[in-house]
């Protein structure tokens, strides 16, 4: 796409915004209840899709785009409640018969750049909030599964056409990034919302300053473990969390730190719950553990285990790459600034350390300049409040796995990991600004 298309899908964005934006919150839940409507209808299409485009296990697709489903219902319910808060001025002195709200109004039109991993739900997540605060969307969605994608737009537009909405209210934008910058830089488009890598997130950073710009970024997801706890019953919670869909997730547990006095018995348990889940072809429902999204991932991964090893680390357990399909890895005895440790493995591997107390284990789970997803297991609750203060997260989640989502409730990182949250009724305050509206006694 060329400047010429993308000045096109921009202006169009403009123009259908400016129908959008007066629209009333009925007619924009009836958009979205009308999309459901269609989404439900295709649901299993979508989930083959995925698998087929990025193999992701089918079982695992199809909890994604029921997720998707909730995060959709769940923002017609936000559009309900969204968009004005009284403000009781008339309890402040020196405001007597005067009335006040908070209202929200949309920025304009949006830009939304979303990821391979989870075409279909973080694509959701992005376009429904912003079509229900009034904003109309160019979609950028990952080239990895385009087929999936167009599946869903089309399922919007059926919806579309359903309640008469204005044409181009979402666009589907190609896979070109260069493009997809330069939509981002055109002045009709009011916020950019990426789902990515944070080496893309901070490029966004410098060539959009000045611009709303919502970012969901990488994580490496620390756990602490504490004495005390049943060591086999965490690590069979973790070990899905760790390699399910091959550990392409930015909430993945990547970096466990086990208090000693468990060490013997969670490293084993550990590996063995791994060892449990089946591997392989990404289209049978007992699969959890499927390819990476191409070989020459699985390859770069590869690489770095092989340097990890060079460097000393032990493996605890490591399969034979077969194309994009990498086994699950499990090491020990990584310094703390191996790029398994420190950057963002989205991979199956996972790297376990021995620590002499939880607050050495928190200590080091908290020197990450990520944000996303930490996590402390323990039955102190002196412990878990100080977990709490120490992980510094987007998502501090305490005896639960650092994967563990529910799509209506707030999503997001700090510092490397990106700002803000996602969740619906978040997502839509991203997309709008506030204005305090004072009324005074007529004169």
């Amino acid at each position: 796409m060329g400047a010429e298309g993308c000045a096109g899908l921009a202006e169009d964005a403009r123009r259908a915004f400016d129908l959008w934006k007066v629209a009333s919150r009925l007619a924009r839940r009836g958009l979205l209840e009308a999309w459901l409507e269609q989404f439900t209808l295709i649901q299993e299409e979508l989930a083959r899709g995925i698998t087929r485009e990025t193999g992701k296990p089918i079982t695992l697709a199809r909890g994604e785009v029921g997720r998707a489903g909730i995060t959709l219902r769940a923002t017609i319910e936000a559009v309900a409640a969204f968009g004005e808060e009284t403000v009781p001025y008339d309890l402040m002195p020196g405001a007597e018969g005067c009335r006040a709200v908070l209202r929200r109004f949309p920025l304009g039109p949006a830009l939304a750049i979303t990821p391979f991993n989870f075409p279909v739900n973080l694509a959701m997540h992005k376009l429904a909030p912003a079509l229900g605060a009034g904003c109309s969307v160019i979609w950028k969605p990952c080239p990895q599964a385009p087929h999936t994608s167009r599946l869903l737009w089309e399922s919007f537009e059926a919806a579309r056409l359903q309640v008469s909405a204005p044409v181009h209210l979402l666009q589907l934008a190609g896979p070109d990034p260069v493009a997809a910058e330069a939509l981002a830089q055109d002045p009709r488009i009011a916020v950019v919302s990426f789902t990515g890598s944070e080496r893309v997130g901070r490029h966004l950073e410098q060539v959009l300053a000045g611009k709303r710009l919502l970012l969901e970024l990488g994580g490496n997801g620390a756990v602490v473990i504490d004495e005390g706890v049943d060591a086999v019953a965490v690590a069979r919670q973790l070990a899905p969390a760790a390699v399910a869909g091959a550990g392409q997730s930015c909430s993945k547990a990547q970096r466990i730190y086990v208090h000693r006095r468990l060490w013997e018995t969670f490293a084993p348990a550990f590996v063995e719950a791994i060892k449990a889940l089946p591997v392989g072809d990404p289209m049978d429902p007992a699969t959890v553990v499927g390819p990476l999204i191409d070989e020459a991932t699985a390859r770069r991964v590869e690489e770095g285990l092989d340097r990890a090893v060079g460097a000393g680390a032990r493996i605890l357990l490591r399969g034979r790459r077969e194309g994009a399909l990498l086994p699950p890895a499990v090491l020990t005895g990584l310094p703390e600034d191996d790029p398994l440790q420190c950057e963002e493995a989205f991979s199956p591997v996972t790297v376990l350390t021995p620590v002499d107390s939880f607050e050495e284990g928190l200590d080091r789970a908290a020197a990450t300049r990520f944000g996303l997803r930490a996590c402390a297991y323990s039955r102190d609750q002196r412990h878990l409040r100080l977990a709490e203060s120490k992980l510094r997260a987007g998502g501090v989640l305490l005896n639960l796995p650092p994967t563990f989502r529910l799509d209506a409730a707030p999503f997001g990182g700090v510092r490397a990991s990106g700002n803000g949250f996602e969740g619906p009724r978040w997502a839509m305050e991203g997309f709008t600004e506030g204005r305090l509206i004072v009324e005074g006694p007529a004169l």
